[in-house]
C-alpha cells in the first residue's frame, strides 16, 4: 500500500464501501504537498484548492473582517478532511475563509475539477461528503450562535478561575457539573470547553481541566 492510498484509507470512513474503480480515481488524482507553520493556504475567494485531507499537523479555519479581526470556526488534525477549500464548486455557496497551518503540515490534494470528477462520478463518496458537509456547517454556526447570542464563554470562564486554587491550575470535575452550576445542558459546556481547548487556554483530560492560559481567561471572563 503506498503512502497516498494509506492516507485516503484513514481519512475516508466509506474506503471499504468504494468499488475498485472509485478508489483508484481518488488514489491517481491526489497528490502531497508540505507547508511550514504560518504559512496561508487557502485565501478565502482567491483561491479553490480542491478537497484537502491533513496527514500531519494542524491547520486553522478561520473567517476575518475587513479590518483584520478573525474567528476561527474549527481546527483540522490527523485524518480531518476540508471541503471549504473546494467551495467554488458548491453551488450559491460562497465562503470567504482562510486555512492557515498552527504547525508544519502536510496534506494530500486533490485537485479541484479532479475532485468534481470523482464526486460526480460516485454516489457513495458524494453522499459521504454531504455529510461532512452538514457537520461542518453545524460546528460553524454553533460557533456564530456563542460569539452573537450568548454570554456562556465569558461565565464558563469565570466559574474556571473560581473553581482553581492559588497554587495549583488543575480543577477536577465533570463537564456534567459544570453544566448543572451554570443551568446549561453538558453538551454545550463540552463544546465551550472543546472551543477553549482548541485556543490552547486549557487542557482536557477525563474529569479534569487544566488551565494553560489563565490571562486569556481573565480577558474572557472581563468582556462586557
Amino acid at each position: 500500500m503506498n503512502k497516498i492510498e494509506n492516507i485516503l484509507k484513514s481519512s475516508l470512513r466509506i474506503w471499504n464501501q468504494l468499488n475498485d474503480n472509485e478508489k483508484n480515481d481518488l488514489i491517481n488524482n491526489a497528490i502531497i504537498i508540505n507547508y511550514k507553520k504560518n504559512d496561508l493556504i487557502h485565501k478565502g475567494d482567491f483561491t479553490c484548492l480542491g478537497l484537502i485531507v491533513v496527514n500531519t499537523g494542524i491547520i486553522r479555519a478561520f473567517m476575518a473582517s475587513p479590518n483584520g479581526k478573525q474567528i476561527t470556526l474549527y481546527k483540522l488534525y490527523n485524518n480531518d478532511i476540508c471541503l471549504f477549500s473546494a467551495s467554488c464548486i458548491m453551488k450559491n455557496i460562497n465562503f470567504e475563509i482562510y486555512l492557515e497551518c498552527e504547525e508544519d503540515c502536510e496534506i494530500l490534494l486533490i485537485p479541484t475539477e479532479k475532485y468534481k470528477n470523482i464526486l460526480n462520478r460516485s454516489f457513495v463518496l458524494s453522499n459521504y461528503i454531504n455529510n461532512i458537509l452538514s457537520s461542518r456547517f453545524s460546528d460553524i454556526m454553533w460557533i456564530f450562535e456563542q460569539f452573537v447570542f450568548s454570554s456562556l464563554d465569558k461565565r464558563l470562564a469565570e466559574y474556571l478561575l473560581n473553581q482553581k486554587s492559588d497554587s495549583n491550575n488543575i480543577i477536577i470535575i465533570t463537564h456534567e457539573k459544570i453544566a448543572n452550576e451554570l443551568g446549561t445542558a453538558r453538551e454545550v459546556i463540552s463544546r465551550m470547553l472543546k472551543y477553549f481547548e482548541n485556543e490552547k487556554i486549557i487542557t482536557l483530560q477525563r474529569n479534569k481541566i487544566i488551565i494553560l492560559n489563565e490571562n486569556k481567561l481573565f480577558q474572557i471572563s472581563e468582556k462586557k
